[in-house]
């Protein structure tokens, strides 16, 4: 079961608090034991955190994470602000994220990726949520990254883009408060923000080399972060189907879809364990597998259902699936 550490649901209520909330019943409401309020290393379902930001979004409006992640406060969630403020620049910064995000949680994943010479892209992946809960978490992961930078950095720091799986809302003047003039991707396949590497250089006001020294065996003993092995391969699936449709099956063209770099695809099936060229096949052979079982298609239809120039690159393609262990139709002459 994904957990989170009571120290995210303990800066939250106090925010809820100061918006005017009472704090008793906002606990009953959650579901928030009380005795998790006080101590150290108190870790909670992760269904309750989300469960705090629906009912958050319910009594203060849709913007709630947004306005609470403007509030955020250096050192609240401990270990892993020290970690982050004692880092020289805000790209060392950043990367502490992803390796010792189960300071806070085992429900996410971090992950800073080099797309471009220019770009850089902080990824935020969820383990376990759904609806509105989730969609006010992963919103509010990303905000508070940026509030947090924000406060210990003396240039103004703006992303480059902000991209959420979330439905685009009625309004954005929430979203541009906090992120500003930075592009806004809704309905994304990723929730992400990308910085310009440039930004990635600017140096943090609270460096300080000798406490990142004494945190260090502190960050090695943390459990590595959670692994979600499942979660590439299925969005490529989605891709691979989306582009196989359109007429225009490559690489590049699917990394546009998912809106990341080729690259970065690539390197995101390794950690999955497979390869684009694996998920490129098993793609054509569902699709052509689905196809077959309503009737006999000819060669040239398949070839064109798969995206294949011709019927000849379908055969030596289905010879490759049978050595993969595909499943696959009869490919017809």
């Amino acid at each position: 079961m994904a957990t989170d550490q009571s120290l995210l649901h303990r800066f939250v209520i106090s925010q809820f608090d100061a918006a005017g909330l009472d704090r008793a019943q906002l606990i009953r409401d959650t579901g928030v034991p009380d005795w998790s309020m006080t101590g150290d290393d108190v870790h909670l379902p992760s269904s309750t955190f989300s469960r705090l930001w629906e009912v958050g979004e319910h009594r203060l409006g849709p913007d709630v994470a947004l306005q609470v992640a403007r509030r955020y406060k250096l050192s609240s969630l401990g270990l892993y602000d020290y970690l982050f403020a004692s880092a020289p620049t805000l790209g060392a910064g950043l990367a502490t994220c992803g390796p010792y995000v189960t300071a806070v949680t085992t429900n996410h994943r971090f992950d800073l990726v080099s797309e471009t010479e220019d770009e850089s892209t902080l990824y935020l992946e969820m383990l376990d949520g759904e609806g509105r809960g989730r969609d006010h978490t992963q919103l509010w992961g990303l905000s508070a990254v940026l509030s947090r930078a924000r406060r210990v950095v003396n240039d103004p720091l703006n992303p480059v883009r902000i991209s959420l799986r979330q439905a685009a809302p009625a309004r954005v003047d929430g979203f541009r408060d906090v992120f500003g003039s930075a592009t806004l991707e809704f309905d994304a396949p990723t929730d992400s923000m990308t910085f310009r590497a440039t930004d990635l250089d600017l140096p943090l006001t609270t460096a300080d080399p000798v406490l990142a020294a004494v945190l260090q065996p502190l960050a090695a003993a943390l459990a590595p972060p959670p692994t979600l092995a499942s979660a590439w391969p299925e969005r490529v699936a989605a891709a691979l189907d989306e582009a196989i449709e359109a007429g225009v099956v490559s690489l590049d063209c699917v990394a546009r879809i998912l809106n990341i770099s080729p690259r970065t695809l690539q390197r995101r099936l390794t950690e999955s364990g497979t390869t684009w060229r694996a998920e490129l096949d098993r793609a054509r052979s569902a699709r052509l597998s689905q196809a077959v079982s309503t009737g006999s298609l000819s060669g040239t239809k398949q070839a064109e259902l798969l995206g294949y120039s011709d019927a000849g690159s379908l055969r030596r393609a289905a010879r490759r699936w049978s050595a993969g262990a595909h499943p696959i139709g009869t490919i017809t002459s």
